[in-house]
């Protein structure tokens, strides 16, 4: 399973395919591209299948992000029954999406500035007319913005979607998971497998073993309870386990 994340402004050629590339830039980083998807549309069909702005594409290049296979698209119906989580730069466009969206998907429209860690801001300015210190402050904002979606994939709306067999337990901030296998060898060859993962992943996983069971603990310990990194490492094991 995967949860899908829409960024939306008015024509889908500044803010949200800048927010699209960047956001998809760190989740590649953070082993979560199959865990977590994402898109971006307008709330007006100004440009259809155009590129992003090329000064968009040119001040993100600059950042080491790619927006060039990106193209505009006007925000569909199913894209609120699709979506897990859409994100408003504006007031105005999450004014349209709100005014657009069936009534049972309202609680999934909300602003990108909600997420921000450090800035003050409501909203992602449009840089249209802005110059290049527009598109500058975009790029700010869409980081900061991108490090609080990147916490928000750790809270339990994001884990039962991403990572439903996994037992999360809030109170002491872990996601747990227990195989009874058919041999210690198999057994043993899993233990095996999880810790190359989670050498992959920089990640230190609680694992304990009886025989034929083995019962895996994730936890991020230097933050005292779960981060990304623990849905990046258990979608991973899950695939493995799967397999």
């Amino acid at each position: 399973m995967s949860y899908k994340i829409l960024l939306v402004c008015m024509g889908n050629i500044c803010r949200s395919p800048s927010a699209h590339g960047v956001l998809r830039h760190h989740l590649a980083r953070a082993h979560l591209s199959g865990v977590v998807t994402v898109d971006s549309a307008g709330t007006h069909n100004y440009h259809p299948d155009a590129p992003p702005d090329v000064r968009s594409q040119s001040h993100a290049q600059r950042r080491g992000y790619d927006l060039s296979d990106l193209r505009a698209r006007q925000v569909q119906e199913y894209d609120f029954a699709q979506s897990d989580l859409i994100l408003a730069m504006d007031w105005d466009n999450l004014a349209l999406l709100e005014e657009q969206c069936p009534p049972a998907h309202l609680h999934k429209v909300r602003r990108f500035a909600e997420f921000f860690q450090t800035s003050n801001q409501t909203v992602v300015p449009d840089p249209y007319y802005a110059g290049d210190a527009g598109f500058e402050e975009v790029l700010d904002l869409v980081e900061d913005g991108c490090a609080g979606i990147l916490r928000h994939i750790a809270s339990p709306t994001v884990l039962a979607r991403c990572v439903p067999d996994w037992s999360h337990d809030a109170q002491i901030g872990c996601i747990q998971r227990e195989w009874e296998l058919s041999s210690f060898k198999v057994a043993m060859t899993l233990i095996q497998q999880v810790a190359e993962l989670a050498d992959l992943h920089d990640h230190h996983p609680e694992i304990w073993n009886v025989y034929r069971r083995v019962r895996l603990t994730l936890t991020t310990h230097d933050t005292g309870g779960l981060t990304h990194k623990d849905v990046a490492l258990a979608s991973a094991i899950s695939a493995l386990a799967n397999s």
